[in-house]
């Protein structure tokens, strides 16, 4: 496969009668099979001891061995005539028509008994084929494919292409070679059972990095072997998942999911290294070599200082990469990024096994996903999936998978200098989150001798908290006065007091677990309560000792029912509170794209309560009516608007709104007409509903 050499294998030898000069049978013949898997691409150059041989078109040799040497090849079309080359005035004897060998390339190679001894001294020279052999299919060039474009077709050895591309060359294996319908070698998977866009990747992170695949694989090997050797010069290696055959390629991964401690079924265990004998620091790649006669040769040692440092020492292993080949006067550069590669993928941690629910089932080996166990250590930890196992009994999905490191993809192809940094587990976080703000409430109500207090209640969010923590501060404070430290319970109810009447104040809840302390959760300030009647009076007599009222308490708060109210002054906090304003100047429309506010008031809320806003707005017409606009706007809420073409002189607006806490808000009234209309007087009224 690929570009590269090979010696034949023998399938006929015979001697016969050719010159007729000085000697019988002084030829030699012999017919080489090449490669099966047919037709191949072309055929190099021929070498006999490394010396060049070229051929005439009725196969003798051209220079030297004219009339000692002649060759003829069959590139292994299907349905190709027999070779019949004629050599010495005859031709090879028993070969006739029906030798066609379809699908297999093959060579007749015929050598003269030279009686001076000048040629063959040595005896039959190792003859050597030079070139480019099997073609593959590829998917990127199939129409019928998703993404594809062109005539490409799996089985279809007519349409294929020829290719180094080692990913195509491992998807063509499993497909397995096929001719006259028989297959001739190769896996023989259904297509349907090969995951092509496996090799596809592949395929197109090989083109990327510029590796290729070469070499001679013989079909007594394992089907198998012959895959992971194929793939090792992809930087990649075949999985079964699902009965499916695949390959998982060494090439930077997007994290696509997240599986949190919560999707865990049956726990997780991880190896956070790997042992020793499987943890190295340097490799030698051992590939062929073309200056070297097309030999296997152990190349230059690839070593990373740092993990020599880390290790205490050089851990080397020699790796044998036979389908890789650097060619006549290039660098070694694909042994070298492999052997990096080989490096790096041993300091990954693993196998990290898990179990999760059906839901993850569509997870595939090759995908990283995020593992966030942080009871485990991981935290957000990038995962290669290598394996996935459902279980149709019980519907879990068992995963194996090993760290994913990105950075040591740009070191292992020598974009950067940098080695990847050794994983390590990450201590679990002993601090308590903070309590979650739903949880929490706190209300404003008054002690039974009538003086101002917050009552905190909420529900224990952190089932290993040991305590709860409850501050607090006038709103705008700098410091905390700590209320309480309460044992852990689900539920907490903490009654604050005495606190300042009518005034802002904040509240802040933690847990402890142990002697550590967690982050707090600050609370929506409350306005207190006014110091009011204690509770225990429970009547109001005339001076004659008539009973005039009778005090209650509901919920903190003291009330008086039935009592009959002629005037009530308002107050501060508890009551309505009416404020109004008015203007007479002029104010002339700037166009409906251009707003003015002409009146505008604010307002200070105590504590939650509605603004109820009312305005009556006078205005004048110089011409014909045009569109015009009025808003009524509280706090950057429109409230109420009315607009359009109209002879109205005068308008009223009217509108509220409600506030969950105290604060300084404005009310204003907004103008938007053409300059022929004019606001000539307006007023602006305001009242506080608690």
């Amino acid at each position: 496969m690929g570009r590269t050499r090979m010696s034949g294998l023998r399938c006929y030898a015979r001697t016969y009668d050719g010159f007729k000069i000085q000697s019988k049978h002084d030829i030699l013949a012999f017919v080489a099979l090449l490669s099966i898997g047919g037709p191949i691409e072309e055929i190099e150059r021929f070498t006999a001891d490394n010396e060049v041989v070229a051929f005439a078109g009725d196969g003798n040799a051209v220079g030297g061995f004219a009339n000692y040497m002649a060759q003829k090849v069959s590139t292994g079309s299907p349905g190709a005539s027999a070779l019949a080359m004629s050599f010495g005035g005859a031709g090879f004897p028993g070969w006739g028509a029906g030798h066609k060998l379809s699908g297999i390339a093959h060579a007749q190679w015929a050598l003269r008994f030279d009686t001076e001894g000048e040629k063959f001294g040595a005896g039959v020279p190792e003859p050597a084929w030079i070139g480019k052999w099997v073609r593959v299919y590829d998917p990127r060039l199939d129409s019928s494919y998703p993404g594809g474009s062109g005539p490409c077709r799996p089985l279809d050895e007519t349409t294929y292409v020829w290719s180094a591309n080692p990913g195509l060359h491992a998807l063509t294996w499993a497909l397995g070679r096929v001719q006259n319908g028989k297959r001739t070698c190769g896996i023989g998977a259904p297509f349907a059972n090969i995951r092509v866009a496996d090799f596809v990747e592949c395929a197109n992170v090989c083109d990327a990095n510029g590796w290729t695949a070469g070499g001679v694989e013989w079909t007594t090997d394992s089907k198998w072997d012959i895959l992971k050797r194929i793939l090792q010069a992809g930087g990649a290696r075949p999985t079964m998942t699902g009965a499916m055959i695949g390959c998982l390629v060494a090439a930077p991964r997007t994290a696509i999911a997240t599986i949190e401690s919560w999707h865990l079924l049956d726990g997780l265990s991880i190896a956070a290294t790997k042992s020793r004998r499987d943890r190295f620091n340097s490799v030698i790649p051992r590939y062929v070599n073309e200056d070297n006669d097309w030999a296997v040769i152990s190349g230059s040692a690839i070593t990373v200082p740092a993990f020599v440092t880390a290790d205490g020492g050089a851990r080397t292993k020699e790796i044998d990469m036979p389908l890789v080949q650097v060619f006549s006067g290039q660098p070694a550069t694909q042994p070298g990024q492999l052997a990096a590669y080989e490096i790096v993928n041993s300091r990954e941690a693993g196998p990290i096994s898990w179990t999760t629910g059906p839901e993850w089932i569509g997870l595939k080996t090759g995908d990283v996903i995020y593992l966030n166990v942080p009871e485990e250590g991981l935290h957000n930890q990038p995962v290669l999936i290598t394996r996935r196992s459902p279980d149709p009994s019980t519907g879990k999905v068992s995963f194996s998978a090993e760290t994913e490191t990105y950075s040591k993809h740009a070191f292992a192809l020598g974009q950067s200098t940098t080695p990847p940094a050794p994983f390590a587990l990450t201590a679990p976080s002993l601090k308590p989150p903070a309590p979650d703000l739903d949880d929490w409430a706190v209300t404003a109500v008054s002690t039974g001798q009538g003086q101002p207090a917050i009552v905190v209640a909420g529900s224990n969010g952190y089932p290993s908290a040991d305590a709860i923590l409850i501050d607090y501060r006038v709103a705008g404070s700098a410091d905390w006065t700590s209320s309480t430290i309460l044992k852990a319970s689900p539920t907490v109810l903490h009654t604050i007091a005495p606190l300042q009447p009518e005034t802002l104040y904040e509240v802040r809840i933690g847990y402890r677990a142990g002697t550590q302390d967690g982050d707090f959760t600050i609370l929506d300030a409350i306005l207190t309560n006014k110091t009011g009647l204690p509770v225990g009076t429970t009547q109001i007599t005339a001076p004659d000792g008539t009973p005039l009222a009778t005090f209650g308490e509901l919920g903190g708060f003291a009330y008086i029912p039935d009592l009959l109210v002629d005037r009530i002054k308002a107050g501060t906090g508890n009551s309505a509170q009416f404020a109004s304003t008015s203007a007479s100047s002029s104010v002339v429309g700037a166009g409906m794209a251009t707003p003015i506010t002409v009146l505008s008031s604010t307002v200070t809320l105590l504590g939650p309560g509605s603004i109820d806003a009312k305005s009556a707005i006078a205005i004048s017409y110089g011409g014909t009516p045009s569109n015009s606009s009025l808003q009524l706007v509280i706090d950057g809420s429109v409230v109420f608007a009315v607009g359009g073409a109209t002879t109205e002189i005068s308008v009223v607006l009217a509108g509220s709104k409600y506030f969950p806490s105290a604060g300084t808000y404005t009310v204003e009234v907004v103008f938007a007409a053409p300059s022929a209309m004019t606001v000539v007087s307006r007023n602006l009224s305001t009242t506080i509903i608690y």
